[in-house]
């Protein structure tokens, strides 16, 4: 655990919260107690429930891939916006003019002028946020590339993508270095 970790986790703290209550729901689903719930510490369980060994291998699975599944697409539904209307529409002004509800609250022209600002900026730093938190802790990767030796033939095939993927993106996320490879991928995404 680095303290960069930490600082990434403290700084992408939507995410981390969401993930951690999306991981302690499975726990719930699976049926599997939680020994420590709390979401944002500074230790390398920030972002994470403290929880029993799981015992079934698809369900390690499934504890490993879900929560960053739906952050994921919870991160495409905040990213949308910004990256219409700003990247593709070129529309950097407008959202509030646009909105009958901000229109509405909104009416000293500088106000307008700084929501119309903050708004896409916000909104991607929650879609980055969400994106920095896919990946389960490097524990629980290791326990589902323990379990993945007891799946048959055929269950091997299905999961070893998503095996491969969260076995690399725990170990990056591990140091901090997913939030470094994410922010320059917005970067060249940006220019591009």
């Amino acid at each position: 655990m680095t303290v960069w970790y930490v600082i990434t986790k403290i700084f992408t703290f939507p995410g981390a919260l969401t993930k951690a209550f999306y991981e302690q729901l499975m726990c719930k689903i699976f049926k599997c107690p939680v020994e420590d719930n709390r979401y944002l510490r500074t230790d390398e369980m920030c972002g994470h429930v403290e929880h029993e060994f799981i015992e079934r291998p698809v369900a390690s699975f499934m504890y490993c891939f879900i929560p960053g599944l739906l952050n994921f697409f919870f991160a495409m539904f905040l990213g949308l916006f910004p990256l219409v209307n700003v990247l593709y529409l070129g529309n950097y002004s407008g959202f509030v003019a646009s909105s009958q509800i901000l229109s509405s609250a909104i009416t000293d022209a500088n106000a307008v002028a700084l929501v119309d600002m903050l708004l896409p900026i916000i909104f991607m730093w929650l879609c980055v946020s969400m994106l920095n938190n896919l990946f389960p802790l490097l524990e629980d990767a290791v326990v589902m590339k323990e379990q993945y030796s007891k799946l048959n033939g055929f269950a091997k095939v299905i999961f070893f993508p998503g095996y491969i993927v969260m076995s690399i993106g725990a170990r990056l996320e591990k140091y901090g270095i997913s939030f470094i490879i994410l922010a320059v991928l917005s970067f060249v995404f940006a220019i591009v």
